[in-house]
């Protein structure tokens, strides 16, 4: 999707210099999603929050071009990745996001934990129903057993990874906070 060119900018920027800066978000967008993984839509999203510190779901609509279910879910990702904050417009019940600063702390973010673990845990259920398929079988290979356990072991350890990433986030807060 393509920004509409015939809204204005919710900051008031001259279409010369919107489209430079089309061009860096683009740029910077394409190249945070090689280096992580991620979604381009997200990539985009962000960046824009990095180049405008605060913007509205609206504002987002108008820079980028997508619709506000698509701006809706990445704000909400950004949100639970602790990239931006939300804060009430007083006097109203509309809503700003704020990215600080470029926040290079997050496990999450650069681990991508979240979506990585399901990956993870699919793979390793797909192993699992396929030893049990063919337990009759493979019962007497000598590695079965040891194979068994240890696919049973990651299914109960992989879905604590993401809690295991809450808390190391919650202590990182609390680094920054006393600094």
């Amino acid at each position: 999707m393509s920004s509409d060119n015939n809204l204005q900018d919710p900051h008031g920027f001259d279409p010369e210099i919107r489209e430079i800066e089309q061009e860096i978000i683009e740029f910077f967008a394409t190249k945070a999603t090689e280096f992580t993984g991620r979604n381009p839509i997200i990539s985009k999203v962000m960046t824009y929050f990095y180049i405008r510190k605060n913007l509205t779901q609206r504002d987002l609509q108008i820079l980028t071009g997508f619709s506000a279910g698509t701006i809706s879910k990445s704000v909400r990702q950004l949100l639970k990745m602790n990239m931006i904050t939300k804060e009430t417009i007083q006097g109203t019940h509309k809503h700003i996001y704020k990215m600080e600063k470029l926040p290079f702390i997050s496990p999450r973010y650069f681990l991508r934990t979240e979506s990585l673990m399901e990956e993870k845990i699919r793979e390793v259920e797909k192993v699992k129903k396929t030893l049990d398929a063919n337990a009759e079988e493979m019962k007497n290979f000598e590695t079965y057993q040891k194979s068994y356990a240890t696919v049973t072991q990651l299914l109960k350890l992989l879905p604590s990874i993401s809690v295991f990433m809450e808390k190391i986030e919650e202590e990182l807060k609390k680094t920054k906070s006393a600094d």
